[in-house]
């Protein structure tokens, strides 16, 4: 059976506060069905960041995620404001706030999109690569930002990965494609 897309009908904010927004959906299924209570977040889209300095180290960030109640370490990244134009300069905004790197915009190389939590969530992550990078800035967080920077080589990305210090599945992902992509071995 071939799967055929849903049509939406209706849709109504129903979000809790501006910071998780949430819309409970109406569709018409295609067998003619029709649901009428299925819940969706929107949060905005994301840029994460594969930034390789020159020395060929990998650059991470280490900081609390409070949505697995844990310090994770994963790619920098931030998520679309209004403020914002698109999400290669969103990533260029990011890599200056969060690690203290400045890079032109013709450094950052667009080379994935990608979705995790597809049937409940419409954010999208998009996945920039930057290479041959130099510490040449401070960084500039939020208020409620404490971030260290961890640099690993390309090895040491992997054992990080396989020994479970690195879980997070965008950063996974993110490594694994740009490794192929780039030639990162």
């Amino acid at each position: 059976m071939t799967p055929h897309k849903w049509k939406l009908l209706s849709k109504k904010d129903i979000s809790p506060h501006k910071w998780f927004p949430i819309e409970m959906r109406t569709y018409s299924l295609p067998n003619g069905n029709i649901l009428d209570d299925f819940s969706v977040t929107t949060l905005a889209d994301v840029s994460m960041i594969v930034p390789v300095t020159k020395e060929k180290k990998v650059v991470l960030v280490n900081q609390y995620k409070p949505g697995v109640d844990e310090v994770v370490l994963e790619f920098p990244a931030g998520r679309m404001e209004p403020h914002h134009k698109d999400f290669l300069e969103l990533a260029k905004h990011e890599l200056e706030e969060e690690i203290g790197i400045k890079v032109k915009t013709n450094q950052l190389k667009h080379f994935a999109t990608l979705s995790g939590f597809t049937t409940k969530g419409s954010e999208r992550v998009w996945f920039y690569f930057a290479k041959d990078l130099e510490f040449n800035s401070k960084q500039n967080l939020d208020s409620n930002e404490e971030i260290e920077i961890v640099l690993l080589n390309f090895e040491e990305m992997d054992e990080y990965i396989y020994n479970g210090k690195i879980w997070t599945s965008q950063t996974i992902a993110g490594w694994m494609l740009a490794k192929k992509r780039f030639l990162l071995l």
